[in-house]
């Protein structure tokens, strides 16, 4: 089985654990990155914007004999699946969901509805057209992108001058109720049919330039409960396939509230594999199209370190 990674910038841990039951190659259109050191294969490739990205990648497919196309960084997503049926052409699945499952994981104001459609539990969101209104709005109140990543453009307004002051500072912002208690995020793993072979929650101890840096596997049943309520109407939605990232809130009773789905690895999801969720052979059976195994999870904590590639100069 050979796994092409895109955007793979410092996803080590990502690539190291796919190698043990496949081979990965990995493109990134910067030659900067540490990652390059790990993967079987490296590509440079144009920017996602720039001309020649799609063929650069189709070529790079259909030369290294891709089984799977797993893209890892989100502008790229609508994009590589408006070329699924070229990639499928030369026998490479791209292992990412449906484009109306992109769409509702994409904008934050989509997934809302399709929270409320559903009936999943989540943060109240607020319309552009009931800011008029933001004196009477309940603070504390989070202003953030609609379809940002990580934490980045992210404040909270504690009363309407602050409203009216980082409103400014967002593009295209999307205001949410500020949710208390201990957050959550799931690893989740589909298989083709939408099925789910793993579904890990992990609690966020410490988050670092929006990326996990703490944390601990906890089975907590009511969070993994709405994790499975979410894959479940995502699949009402379109096809659901390959990993996914949710996070939640756990409130002080008990009740879990969810936030946000991203139909990608996270960048914490090493733990879960610590944990026992084996993803590559579970990729693997998928690819040779046996049953999957689940591996059994055990509660696990990682702390995060830094390490550093020294390259000749």
């Amino acid at each position: 089985m050979t796994i092409l990674l895109t955007a793979i910038g410092k996803r080590v841990e990502l690539i190291t654990h796919l190698k043990t039951k496949a081979r990965v190659v990995g493109v990134d259109c910067s030659e900067l990155n540490a990652a390059k050191q790990f993967v079987d294969a490296f590509y440079l490739i144009p920017a996602i914007k720039a001309p020649g990205y799609v063929e650069t990648v189709l070529e790079v497919c259909e030369k290294e004999e891709v089984d799977y196309l797993i893209p890892l960084f989100e502008p790229e997503f609508l994009i590589l699946d408006q070329h699924r049926d070229s990639f499928e052409h030369i026998g490479t699945k791209l292992l990412l969901a449906d484009k109306q499952v992109l769409q509702i994981c994409n904008d934050k104001y989509r997934t809302a509805d399709f929270f409320e459609k559903y009936s999943i539990p989540a943060p109240t969101t607020y319309h552009p057209s009931e800011w008029k209104a933001a004196k009477r709005m309940p603070y504390p109140l989070v202003i953030k992108p609609a379809s940002g990543m990580g934490s980045a453009d992210v404040y909270i307004a504690q009363d309407i001058e602050d409203f009216l002051y980082c409103i400014q500072k967002v593009k295209n912002p999307v205001v949410q109720e500020l949710m208390k208690g201990t957050e959550y995020t799931m690893d989740v793993l589909c298989d083709e049919e939408g099925n789910i072979i793993y579904n890990v929650p992990r609690q966020r101890l410490e988050v670092r330039s929006g990326e996990v840096n703490k944390s601990k596997v906890d089975l907590n049943q009511t969070v993994m409960d709405l994790s499975a309520q979410v894959m479940e109407a995502l699949n009402k939605e379109g096809g659901v396939r390959g990993p996914f990232t949710l996070q939640c809130f756990l409130d002080a009773d008990g009740k879990a509230w969810m936030l946000e789905i991203n139909p990608r690895f996270g960048g914490g999801v090493p733990l879960s594999f610590a944990a026992g969720a084996d993803y590559a052979s579970a990729l693997q059976a998928m690819c040779e199209g046996k049953p999957v195994t689940p591996g059994t999870i055990t509660e696990k904590t990682m702390l995060r370190y830094d390490m550093s590639v020294f390259l000749d100069a």
